[in-house]
């Protein structure tokens, strides 16, 4: 018997000797072969001569003879590889696939010191320790192909095992923002801050991502200039939560780029949108950036886009990169990898990623990276790195089951300063007019203010479209209804649509239809037709486009989502917008609700954000929305104001025992609501809107009976 050494020795002379006969050949004429067709008997073979014949017949002969190229005969006794995937199932452990059982390979897995056996899975796991040594032993067998953890990956799970607990010192945040945090949101920080401020923070939304943000930020202040990228709907948020959160930080050195500004001044904190920071990238490079945040970082899901690129080129320069992003893939793990390399530039390639996390297949045009696969991994791979997520379920026990917000539209996208909107306005004002002249007043305010909106409203609506989650969005006039549909056809998404003109078949029927389709995102409702005798809890964000100025009616439109069959927190939203008819109206509504908790019918309509406050006239008892920009107001300019702070952050109350009766009384409600309204239910509306509208008609209320509404 040869030993493999000398096989391959005769092997190695063998092919020598072709080789050495292939040259003779090739001065040899060569000869015409004739190929004898299937079945046809050879001695019946006609028109071929004898010469001919022999060339057959030697082809033939020699069609089954050793190949010296091919060493599959030299083994004749090889077997089929035993294929396996390593997998991370802990951050110090992990696990073999195997696509078959082999007894060797488990007997091989028994010599490990740190195997253990999952009976469920049907998988053995070890420590990351044992990570090198169980390879080494792989590498020995040749009836085996394993595929080993990324290197990256690796190296991300060794640090976070190595890594110790690490004592923060939180003194140096502004003690305004401190004061403010939740513990859920204390940790989020504290994450951030361990991550080097490289990170991203994609809790669900409601939960205050932009107050952890601007903790991390206010950590590494000494690396300012500070520059935020957020959508245009929104940016203005930013510089309202800065002057809340971080009074430290001067009013006058927080700027917006509006537009293409050659000569604009860069100072501590910057913040643009994400269309004009790729359309003006050459003047944001001219600047270093220590700290930036990128707002709804899913805007920046493909790496094939110019906001992209721009992002790319501004966070390399950066020492502190935060993302936030409520939903960071929308459909695909791929789109995670464009966002995780703004955190990382030397992370993992775009084929290595894809074919490890997204099933990634080479097609004739290219790789396929649309799928997904070892999400267990992936999952367990972005928290150790760079990814913090809670969703409201996990923070519960620290959230009301509802969060209201007030969001400040784009005063940019606001026409506004119109001579007939001015003197509305200040005819609002005057106390000599009747009841029925403010309120015919307010209602021809009301209808300008709605035209004036629609710009910003529809830019509002696009951003929320991008998120890919399901919403309802309230407005009151025809046109701003009409306005939002369109916005939502032109991107192609699926809604619903009930106002006035829509018939209760059509209703049951648009209904069902939100609430089972996956594909139909939006229900734009009317406040006034769609308050009351539908669900949509499939959605947990209410939208008021507009307002109404019975808190009754906003109470009920809300409680189209917050009902029986929710299970999940609920965000309601209020777009408010600065020197319309929301400057009287938001603060009527508070008015309104004061009086009917006097009277047993508190609405459980409690709006709190810093992000808004009451402005009290003192020659007047009309309440304002306060100034959200800071410039001149062109209302009441003549006027000494006294400011004290409204809160519209959540609906949590001071104390224990007013949570826990809170509380109650929100179960007590809930479990009354249905489709239909029982009479108990249309007494007290009917209560709420008589004393609504005696409200309107008269701003002096203290003469009014109560008694006759409890």
């Amino acid at each position: 018997m040869y030993s493999k050494e000398e096989i391959e020795k005769k092997r190695l002379s063998a092919l020598a000797l072709r080789q050495k006969k292939n040259i003779n050949s090739e001065n040899v004429p060569k000869t015409r072969v004739a190929i004898v067709p299937t079945g046809v008997n050879k001695n019946n073979f006609q028109g071929t001569s004898s010469s001919n014949k022999s060339n057959v017949y030697r082809q033939k002969s020699t069609q089954n003879r050793f190949d010296p190229i091919s060493t599959n005969k030299f083994y004749p006794n090889k077997t089929e590889s035993i294929m396996g995937n390593c997998i991370m199932i802990k951050n110090d452990r992990f696990a073999v696939e195997l696509a078959k059982f082999s007894a060797s390979l488990i007997e091989l897995f028994k010599t490990i010191p740190t195997k253990a056996y999952d009976l469920q899975k049907r998988l053995w796991n070890f420590h990351l320790k044992d990570y090198e040594l169980l390879l080494e032993k792989l590498m020995r067998r040749s009836d085996c192909r394993i595929t080993g953890l990324p290197k990256f990956t690796k190296q991300t799970f060794d640090k976070v095992n190595q890594s110790t607990e690490i004592k923060i010192d939180f003194s140096s945040i502004d003690e305004t923002l401190r004061e403010s945090l939740m513990p859920f949101q204390q940790e989020g920080i504290r994450f951030g801050i361990m991550k080097r401020g490289r990170l991203m923070i994609a809790d669900d939304m409601g939960l205050g991502k932009t107050i952890q943000a601007l903790g991390i930020a206010d950590y590494y202040k000494d690396a300012w200039p500070l520059l935020i990228v957020t959508p245009s709907s929104v940016r203005y948020q930013w510089s309202e939560a800065i002057f809340k959160f971080l009074p430290s930080v001067p009013t006058q050195r927080v700027h917006h780029f509006c537009k293409n500004e050659r000569g604009f001044e860069f100072d501590k904190v910057t913040i643009v949108s994400y269309d004009l920071l790729h359309r003006c990238k050459d003047i944001f490079l001219r600047q270093s950036f220590g700290v930036v945040i990128f707002d709804e970082s899913h805007f920046l899901k493909s790496s094939k886009t110019a906001r992209y690129n721009a992002a790319k080129e501004i966070a390399s320069q950066a020492n502190h990169v935060i993302l936030l992003s409520g939903t960071p893939a929308l459909s695909r793990p791929m789109e995670l990898y464009s966002q995780i390399t703004l955190i990382s530039p030397n992370f993992m390639g775009a084929t290595e990623f894809g074919i490890r996390y997204c099933a990634g297949v080479k097609r004739t045009f290219g790789w396929d990276f649309t799928g997904s696969s070892n999400l267990q991994e992936l999952d367990l791979f972005l928290k150790a790195f760079c990814l913090i997520r809670r969703i409201k379920s996990d923070v519960l026990q620290e959230l009301p089951s509802k969060l209201r917000q007030v969001v400040v539209l784009d005063p940019h996208m606001i026409k506004v300063g119109t001579k007939e909107m001015e003197e509305m306005a200040m005819k609002l004002q005057r106390k000599a007019l009747t009841g029925a002249e403010k309120h015919s007043a307010l209602l021809q305010y009301y209808s300008e203010s709605s035209v004036a909106k629609q710009k910003a409203i529809c830019n509002y609506i696009t951003d929320l479209l991008e998120r890919g989650e399901k919403f309802l969005v309230f407005a009151h006039h025809q046109g701003v209804l009409d306005a939002i549909c369109d916005v939502i056809r032109s991107k192609k998404i699926d809604y619903i649509r009930i106002d006035g003109k829509t018939n209760p078949e059509q209703r049951k029927y648009f209904v069902d239809k939100f609430q089972d389709e996956r594909e139909v995102l939006v229900a734009v409702l009317s406040i006034t037709a769609a308050n009351a005798g539908i669900t949509l809890t499939a959605a947990q964000l209410v939208v008021f486009a507009e307002l109404s100025w019975n808190p009754g009616i906003l109470c009920q439109a809300e409680d189209r989502v917050h009902r029986i069959g929710q299970d999940r927190g609920v965000v309601i939203q209020y777009l408010i917008g600065k020197n319309t008819v929301d400057d009287y109206l938001w603060p009527k509504i508070q008015h309104k609700l004061e009086v009917l908790s006097k009277v047993g019918l508190d609405q459980e309509f409690t709006v709190k954000d810093d992000n808004v406050s009451i402005q009290v006239a003192i020659d007047s008892d009309q309440k304002q929305i306060d100034e959200f920009i800071n410039d001149d107001s062109s209302l009441n300019s003549n006027r000494m104001l006294k400011t004290k702070p409204f809160n519209l952050q959540s609906t949590s109350s001071s104390s224990p025992s007013s949570d826990k009766k809170n509380q109650t009384r929100l179960d007590s409600f809930l479990l009354q609501k249905d489709n239909n309204f029982s009479s108990q239910e249309r007494k007290i509306n009917e209560n709420c809107n008589s004393l609504a509208k005696l409200l309107d008609d008269d701003d002096d209320f203290c003469d009014i009976d109560l008694n006759e509404f409890t």
